[in-house]
């Protein structure tokens, strides 16, 4: 036994644990195999630097923006952007054991090492030779406002936002609410109603017409959150991304690549609370010599859902760069749900220690209940993978 939890984690002469031996790669042996050498090697520079900068943002040496536009220039951030707007031309799927890391080390870190909503930018031909396209490459944030305080995020109900026709493009008048990353982001896609249609606009944050307010979540609190109010933002009639009626489209493309980075930086996330938990495990039981094997037990189960839901996540991306939408809701339900069980595991088994407000755990199960609740709540994601299923059946679909 002493051997096996040596291997798992790694102890030093005295019994302590070596927290400097905890690493996300005993979590993602059973993908390596997906990746050639040029991604594996990305991947271990990814990490190096990923442990370094988040070492610096808990010394409170740099913000999150400044450890973003270094990720960037590493060629981490941007790594699979194509190489025809300056990214690194890397494959979709390579994003994703990215993001496992990014959660490993601090979640907050979530949008700092991928281009994140300036994807939207990637879905219109007509931005590709555009510098906005080409700032947010090199590490400019885009925020993406759908929100609404009445219609939540159901782009369908979004009616409050208006973009009005002038001669010279369009005007925004309306609310965004929850919108993060309010005070970082250089640009903003707002999307809002055309007549009977959708569309989504480009808008600097600068916008004389847009006003930002700052709020208080009760987690993922690393990238600022508030509201955007727009009262006549005058837009030029080229910040239309993809055209009138094109925003709907937009928004479900986007989101089907969005949140299974998501679901890959939650599970990272889980990961590390349990090898936080581990940790604890060892310190008490004589340097991993004596383990309770009801620890064992409870570790072995959320260690397993992990592993395969993340295996699971990037098989199911390897061959697509353009996910299938309610796969992509079904990839982020699940894998939120697994990591919620885990990390709340890990802090029961902790007990009181685990509960202090800035333990890592207790951290990390904070943020995951803010993920169980942005980007539409797990229940209504299951619940739309659900009907679209139950249709699949009735209409006799393959």
């Amino acid at each position: 036994m002493g051997d096996l939890t040596a291997d798992l984690m790694g102890c030093s002469a005295n019994g302590q644990v070596a927290a400097a031996t905890n690493s996300p790669w005993r979590w993602l042996s059973q993908v390596r195999w997906m990746f050639d050498t040029s991604e594996l090697g990305l991947l271990g520079r990814a990490d190096m630097t990923l442990q370094v900068e988040s070492t610096k943002l808990r010394e409170g040496s740099q913000t999150l923006l400044e450890a973003k536009h270094h990720l960037h220039r590493e060629g981490i951030g941007n790594a699979t952007a194509p190489r025809d707007v300056g990214g690194g031309g890397y494959r979709w799927v390579v994003q994703l054991p990215i993001q496992f890391l990014v959660g490993y080390r601090d979640l907050n870190m979530r949008d700092a090492a991928h281009l994140g909503h300036a994807e939207l930018l990637l879905l219109d031909d007509s931005w590709i030779t555009r510098d906005e396209l080409h700032q947010a490459v090199a590490g400019e944030l885009i925020g993406v406002a759908a929100t609404e305080p009445s219609g939540g995020s159901n782009l369908a109900t979004a009616s409050t936002t208006i973009a009005v026709p002038t001669p010279s493009g369009w005007e925004l008048t309306g609310e965004k609410k929850w919108i993060s990353r309010i005070e970082e982001a250089g640009a903003f896609v707002i999307f809002a109603r055309v007549h009977d249609d959708i569309a989504a606009f480009y808008v600097r944050s600068t916008n004389e017409g847009l006003t930002r307010a700052s709020l208080v979540p009760s987690g993922l609190t690393g990238w600022s959150w508030g509201s955007l109010v727009m009262n006549c933002a005058r837009v030029r009639t080229t910040d239309m991304i993809g055209g009138a009626t094109a925003g709907v489209s937009l928004f479900r493309r986007h989101f089907a690549r969005y949140r299974p980075l998501v679901a890959a930086t939650c599970l990272g996330a889980a990961a590390a609370s349990i090898d936080h938990w581990v940790g604890f495990v060892l310190s008490r039981s004589d340097g991993g010599r004596v383990l309770m094997g009801g620890a064992l037990e409870k570790i072995g189960q959320c260690r397993s859902r992990i592993i395969l839901a993340i295996s699971g996540l990037i098989a199911g991306a390897l061959h697509t760069a353009d996910p299938d939408p309610i796969w992509a809701k079904m990839a982020k339900a699940h894998s939120v749900e697994v990591a919620l069980r885990a990390a709340r595991s890990a802090a029961r088994s902790m007990g009181a220690q685990s509960y202090e407000a800035e333990h890592p755990v207790r951290r990390i199960l904070r943020d995951l209940e803010a993920f169980e609740y942005a980007d539409g709540a797990v229940d209504p994601l299951f619940r739309s993978s659900g009907y679209a299923y139950v249709r699949q059946i009735a209409d006799g679909d393959g």
